[in-house]
């Protein structure tokens, strides 16, 4: 069963790869197809925990107020960097504090907004660890710098998104894939890291809505939108 849910991910990128972005388009037009797919994703989700929800935006200086995205009204933030985030755990643990570095086990569903399809997954159960991307995290004078974790054996990434990718970007980019920007910066200012120690104990959970400039390279170099479902939890 974990290989086949491997597999159908890998056969789930393989098919959308080429659905972001014609290339005999301009960058400008690349951006206006981008913009509206957004918008339509905006007011009227098709897929995911938010399916047929319309997304309530509000700005960066009204949830700086809190801190808090009301998911009953199914609020998202949209931030300065153009990621709209939605708070739906703040999760149990702590806050990155600057010069402090961490591991983070994310587990994930992504979502290509200019494909209008499910992309990638890891969320399969926790007990499987073969599943959850594992990334190193690090605040440096207020930013957050990511990259993805090695294996226990050093034989490579302990990333279902960067072994998934891999190929394609090696060979259409000649690079690896990247940890999305969007992830970290600055939605670890606003959610805990943790592992749930006692009962009512919970890993935060975010949704994200990236623009291409904030996700991994395959989105920037294709200008594709992505929706994320995602968890995180401190590592050991």
């Amino acid at each position: 069963m974990k290989k086949i849910r491997y597999i159908l991910s890998l056969a789930v990128v393989g098919i959308t790869m080429c659905a972001c972005s014609d290339d005999y388009e301009t960058y400008e037009e690349q951006r206006d197809y981008e913009n509206s797919r957004l918008s339509s994703f905006l007011k009227n989700p098709s897929f995911g925990e938010i399916k047929g929800k319309a997304i309530n935006v509000i700005s960066e200086k009204e949830f700086l107020k809190d801190t808090i995205t009301d998911v009953s009204k199914n609020e998202f933030v949209l931030l300065e960097n153009g990621v709209y985030m939605q708070i739906v755990r703040r999760g149990c643990g702590s806050i990155l504090k600057d010069g402090e570095s961490a591991t983070m086990i994310c587990r994930f569903k992504e979502y290509n907004i200019n494909g209008d399809s499910l992309q990638l997954y890891n969320d399969a159960p926790k007990t499987d660890q073969f599943y959850y991307d594992k990334i190193e995290v690090v605040r440096n004078s207020g930013k957050f710098i990511p990259s993805w974790s090695l294996k226990e054996d050093n034989t490579g990434y302990q990333s279902s998104m960067y072994n998934s990718y891999y190929n394609f970007c090696v060979q259409n980019y000649r690079e690896t894939p990247t940890v999305p920007t969007g992830w970290v910066d600055p939605v670890l200012l606003y959610i805990k890291l943790g592992r749930p120690e006692k009962e009512g104990d919970e890993i935060a959970k975010v949704r994200l809505i990236l623009p291409h400039d904030q996700g991994h390279n395959f989105a920037d170099h294709n200008v594709c939108a992505f929706y994320y479902e995602i968890t995180y939890e401190r590592g050991i």
